[in-house]
């Protein structure tokens, strides 16, 4: 899906360029610890938890860029048996369950973030907000769910326009 409007490259560079900058910053990481296993014998305990929270970063993140790609798996085996015109509702079912499953992810997402603030959690290594890590599943769930309804409105009229032509 190429975007057209200013916005969108934008955002497009948003989501891709975060993704680039956790993927350098969690190899760096890595790197800075197996080599200080190598030369100093001893670990560097921290690394492994900022790598994580950059791994739940990039995952939340990552599956936008999936949705904008049309990477994600599907199962479209009964979609294909149907004409263009046909599979438009077929698009719009999925673009519906995938907003359902998106408000849900994002509303426990934010009840969990919630709960760590009150809770005053903190990671063990660095004492930082669990938060912050938590907060990936929102924030993911909402860059997911703007390109679920842009993926389900772009395949809509994709579907009607190929409909129509036959």
């Amino acid at each position: 899906m190429k975007s057209s409007n200013p916005i969108s490259k934008i955002w497009d560079y948003l989501e891709e360029g975060l993704c680039v900058l956790l993927l350098a910053f969690m190899t760096v990481m890595c790197f800075a610890n197996v080599l200080s296993r190598y030369v100093i014998h001893s670990s560097i305990s921290f690394t492994e938890e900022l790598t994580i929270t950059a791994f739940v970063w990039i995952s939340m993140i990552g599956s936008a860029v999936a949705y904008k790609r049309c990477a994600h798996m599907s199962m479209s085996f009964i979609q294909d048996q149907f004409s263009k015109k046909n599979q438009v509702w077929f698009a719009l079912l999925s673009m519906i369950c995938s907003v359902a499953f998106l408000a849900v992810l994002i509303y426990y997402g934010f009840v969990m973030v919630n709960n760590q603030i009150m809770l005053n959690s903190k990671t063990p290594a660095l004492g930082f907000p669990s938060a912050f890590q938590g907060a990936a599943i929102p924030v993911g769930g909402i860059f997911m769910l703007i390109r679920a309804i842009q993926l389900g409105i772009t395949q809509i009229i994709e579907f009607r326009k190929e409909g129509d032509a036959k």
